[in-house]
């Protein structure tokens, strides 16, 4: 049977996202969510490390957002020196990296759904990640993008060294006096 899902060292980093090696016993919607990512339920966005997923199963559309984790400055540096005059990393990038001790896979920093299920790895966002998954097989800077919050594999050390924008704002650093003054 082929590989649907991670046939390059990158897409199976995503994958292995949905379907960690620690876990004792199978994730029961996988196999669900897989058939989703494989029917083309999912469609993407990607708009630097936030991914929005529109996942449609059936009758029901659910939105699954995923927060890939900012790439260490260690590897971009080391990233830029295997690739050379490449634009597209390949599976050899990924074992020169990982011979140096480094460690380039995509690690996700947050996901949730507007879905009813009340768990993290829900069948939407494992079929989101299946997508992405498939994605970055097909085209590996994606995955370089996505971890720099850049556009491109250029730019990549740039939000590792700012580090990301916050994904919430914090309560103190809400005005009380101005809360409740309305703007004309």
């Amino acid at each position: 049977m082929a590989t649907d899902f991670g046939f390059t060292t990158w897409g199976a980093d995503i994958v292995r996202i949905a379907e960690p090696i620690t876990a004792s016993v199978p994730n029961a919607s996988a196999p669900s969510a897989r058939r989703i990512a494989r029917n083309n339920g999912v469609t993407l966005e990607i708009d630097g490390r936030q991914v929005t997923a529109r996942v449609h199963r059936g009758g029901e559309a659910s939105v699954a957002r995923l927060e890939i984790a900012a790439m260490e400055s260690a590897v971009v540096v080391a990233l830029r020196e295997e690739m050379g005059s490449r634009t597209e990393p390949d599976d050899t990038v990924h074992a020169a990296l990982r011979a140096r001790g480094l460690r380039p896979a995509a690690a996700l920093e947050a996901a949730d759904c507007s879905c009813r299920a009340r768990k993290t790895m829900c069948v939407h966002v494992l079929a989101a990640l299946y997508a992405l998954a498939a994605l970055v097989d097909h085209a590996p800077s994606t995955v370089l993008g996505m971890q720099s919050g850049q556009g491109s594999a250029d730019d990549a050390d740039t939000d590792a060294v700012d580090g990301p924008p916050p994904r919430w704002t914090p309560i103190a650093a809400l005005s009380v006096r101005d809360y409740y003054v309305a703007e004309r």
